[in-house]
């Protein structure tokens, strides 16, 4: 896969995701005028900013990390913020590839935590492997979860499980709503049930 190609990967990827929280916020009921950027009430406006309002929340870093090693999870990119209770929506995504300086492959593995909490118990689940013919991959991890009303800190954590790996982009999508459904964290994986001949 050459640069070219991987870019246009990321940039699809990218497109995507846009594509994607535009659907939630959609299905979350925020008007129609909010999303496209038309005319709206003086009360609308202030509703929609209450405190029992949807909300988007997002940070990105596009630094590379040169010699990423570290074993334990660490943070790549960071989002502080504050709502009411209600469910948090949060994609984060990664872009990397095997640190050539680095003899031996490099595998980044990466999970969300979520005020002090792994969004995934699993950490074989979220991983970038990096081979000899490949420059980059790219992955993202999603889930939705309660929260409580307080300042949120939510970070797209990374570790080393190969040799070192070459961070490049990074991105948090988040959204909030007052009311939904999700999964206490960390969510565990299902164990696969018998199958009956």
């Amino acid at each position: 896969m050459n640069i070219t190609s991987v870019r246009s990967h990321l940039t699809s990827g990218r497109v995507g995701l846009v594509l994607g929280l535009f659907a939630l916020v959609l299905a979350l009921g925020l008007p129609s005028q909010a999303v496209t950027g038309g005319a709206q009430s003086t009360a609308a406006a202030k509703a929609q900013a209450g405190p029992k309002a949807v909300k988007v929340f997002g940070a990105a870093k596009t630094g590379f990390i040169n010699d990423f090693t570290e074993t334990d999870y660490t943070p790549i990119v960071t989002k502080k913020f504050r709502t009411a209770k209600g469910y948090l929506a949060v994609t984060g995504t990664v872009g990397a590839e095997d640190d050539f300086s680095l003899a031996g492959a490099g595998r980044l593995q990466y999970n969300l935590r979520i005020d002090g909490k792994l969004a995934i118990s699993d950490s074989l689940a979220y991983q970038l492997t990096h081979v000899a013919d490949q420059t980059g991959n790219a992955g993202a991890i999603t889930i939705v979860v309660p929260v409580k009303a307080r300042k949120h800190n939510v970070q797209l954590v990374a570790r080393e499980a190969g040799t070192g790996s070459f961070v490049r982009a990074r991105q948090l999508s988040i959204v909030y709503t007052p009311g939904g459904q999700g999964v206490p964290t960390p969510a565990r994986p299902i164990a696969p049930r018998a199958v009956h001949q």
